[in-house]
């Protein structure tokens, strides 16, 4: 039923994650803490858009590994005497890319979902996936009494994570050309001028 073999690998790939995207989000709110300008919320939010990417790439796993990440820095960072917030935030962080997917992903596999994505997708992803996210993280502080003020909180977190989304992208649309298969290199090379 299970093996030895898959369970390594899983365990690899959601520690490789989880290290990944902590690095990535502790490097974001280090250099960028100007840019946090209510509780849970950036005005430029590029964890944001690694988030999705890390979800749609990885399903379950990426989901497991944004939640860890998200507890971690909710009960050493930002809400260390608040577990209840701590937890809930994990969740929702985990839960908002695993919803919009869901949405757009109706009866199709996670590989068809990819197969078919075109920026237009892309873009309408972005959105639902900024409004769900960041709605459902200012529900929490609100509901907990973190924060008074949960339109500037929802103001500020769908900009930062609409921003966050599409600089995401655009910088693996810049890069994607440099990471082509060795066999696309090889028929590019092949080929006439």
């Amino acid at each position: 039923m299970f093996n030895s073999k898959s369970l390594d690998s899983d365990l690899f790939k959601f520690l490789a994650l989880t290290v990944a995207f902590g690095v990535i989000y502790t490097l974001n709110n280090w250099l960028t803490p100007f840019l946090n300008l209510v509780p849970a919320a950036h005005l430029i939010h590029i964890p944001s858009g690694i988030k999705f990417l890390i979800v749609l790439l990885f399903w379950l796993t990426g989901a497991l590994s944004i939640a860890t990440v998200s507890l971690l820095a909710g009960l050493w960072v930002y809400f260390p005497d608040n577990y209840p917030v701590s937890l809930e935030l994990a969740l929702v962080n985990a839960i908002s890319p695993l919803l919009t997917l869901k949405l757009f992903k109706g009866s199709l596999s996670l590989d068809e979902v990819i197969e078919q994505l075109n920026w237009t997708k892309l873009l309408k992803m972005g959105l639902l996936f900024s409004l769900l996210n960041s709605a459902m993280n200012q529900l929490v502080v609100y509901w907990n009494g973190v924060t008074e003020d949960i339109l500037r909180g929802l103001e500020v977190m769908f900009i930062g994570d609409i921003t966050g989304f599409y600089i995401t992208l655009s910088l693996m649309k810049l890069m994607a050309p440099h990471f082509k298969r060795p066999v696309d290199r090889i028929q590019q090379k092949n080929q006439p001028l």
